[in-house]
């Protein structure tokens, strides 16, 4: 008997695909670029941006770009897919819970620009969606903490110390949060233009569904997630003024 105990499970989908989305969700190339048009207007408008792993390299714009206009249709996409994969793999009840997104920024990695290993803590599933690659500008790489894996045991197809995934217009990968990460250094004279973001659940019940929960509650703190301690939090963050910032 086999057993798999606490495996890492990530989510795999091109969102410009018909046979992954379905002709009613799927994302078209006009769409694709109305979002690359509309990051390339961000950065215009603040062109340091933020560095935070992205390591002075790059620009990342400041959280809130789920509720930019331009990515409404991308984020309700994102929530389908979060009902169709996560919660069904996970077997989340949706009448009992509802997706709930933390905070979603955009990236512009340009030649030599990377992420530095990371992960995201205080939050449970993260993501990463490509508005705009060709698979060459620098890999999403998972890597495995295990300390048994990277010490002893040698690379096989079951015993790994990281995985690449290649960066293609339209994909969207789902990840643990706690999953240490990093993006490879871009090598090619092309911008990879892409956004990522935090997610949470929002529980629909909450009387209900506290009983059975652990102390750290808070009534009117529905939308929570983890933070480095362990404990129950809700997420805060400053969105950005889309009105204001685009005149």
């Amino acid at each position: 008997m086999i057993r798999y105990l606490f495996p890492t499970v990530i989510f795999q989908r091109n969102m410009t695909c018909p046979t992954q989305m379905g002709d009613d969700l799927v994302l078209d190339d006009e769409y694709m670029k109305m979002l690359k048009d509309e990051m390339d207007a961000m950065r215009r408008r603040d062109g340091v941006g933020r560095q935070v792993s992205n390591a002075y390299t790059g620009w990342q714009s400041n959280d809130g770009v789920d509720n930019n206009p331009t990515f409404q249709k991308l984020m309700n996409r994102i929530s389908t897919v979060f009902y169709q994969e996560v919660w069904n793999y996970f077997g989340i009840d949706p009448t009992k819970t509802a997706f709930q997104m933390g905070n979603c920024w955009a990236n512009i990695n340009d030649k030599t620009a990377w992420n530095r290993p990371h992960l995201h803590n205080g939050c449970w599933y993260s993501g990463v969606f490509y508005i705009h690659a060709d698979g060459d500008e620098g890999d999403f790489v998972a890597i495995n903490t295990d300390p048994k894996v990277v010490s002893d045991m040698p690379n096989s197809n079951r015993h790994q110390e990281s995985w690449d995934f290649k960066p293609r217009t339209g994909e969207l990968i789902l990840f643990p949060s706690g999953m240490m990460h990093m993006v490879a250094p871009n090598l090619t004279d092309k911008d990879r233009y892409s956004i990522s973001f935090n997610s949470a659940f929002q529980i629909k019940d909450y009387d209900a569904y506290r009983n059975n929960f652990a102390t750290g509650w808070h009534p009117d703190e529905n939308t929570f997630g983890l933070d480095e301690n362990g404990m129950l939090q809700k997420y805060q963050y400053e969105p950005i003024d889309w009105e204001k910032e685009q005149g």
